[in-house]
């Protein structure tokens, strides 16, 4: 067998078994379900990413809502982020936002490219989000070019103006946070 042909049957069988995880993920068997999760953690890629994701916003089951933000926490490819911010900028999870928020300083994975859509979440979100936020903004150790940061204080000043709730105080927290950053002019 040629290697090309046993590179391609090999890849043939990957997509296979990700195709075979996620209608696991999509399934009604919860313990479908579960043997779909534990397989991602050994076979999982990026295209799982909205799938577990989907199912972490629909289910109600608790046990599979722990075991996916297990695996999301346990992340380590940086390739995902861009699936995160997606997932994060798409509304369709906003009861899912603190723990979407939560995997980057959970799993270390790097958001710092994608500083405005996290802090525009603290801004639009809930005070468990921003709490979330104010955690990721902390983990950062990185430099960032000025004027983003100066456009998120911008709105921040804007948001803490017109909110009158417990949330203030901690969009104040997280301007203060973003006033530490190191800042490339």
């Amino acid at each position: 067998m040629s290697f090309l042909l046993h590179y391609k049957m090999t890849a043939q069988k990957k997509d296979s078994r990700l195709t075979n995880i996620i209608k696991d993920l999509s399934s009604t068997d919860e313990k479908k379900i579960f043997t779909g999760l534990k397989q991602l953690r050994s076979h999982g890629k990026k295209e799982a990413i909205i799938p577990l994701i989907e199912l972490l916003s629909t289910t109600n089951n608790q046990e599979i809502k722990t075991e996916i933000s297990a695996l999301l926490f346990d992340l380590k490819d940086q390739t995902v982020v861009e699936e995160l911010i997606d997932a994060i900028e798409s509304n369709n999870y906003q009861a899912e936002m603190a723990t979407l928020i939560s995997i980057f300083w959970q799993s270390s994975l790097d958001s710092s490219d994608n500083i405005t859509s996290i802090v525009k979440q603290a801004i639009k979100s809930d005070y468990l989000v921003a709490i979330e936020v104010l955690s990721v903004i902390d983990n950062y150790d990185t430099t960032f070019q000025e004027s983003e940061i100066e456009d998120l204080k911008f709105d921040l000043d804007e948001a803490i103006e017109e909110d009158d709730s417990e949330k203030r105080n901690l969009l104040i927290t997280i301007r203060m946070a973003l006033d530490a950053l190191n800042l490339e002019f």
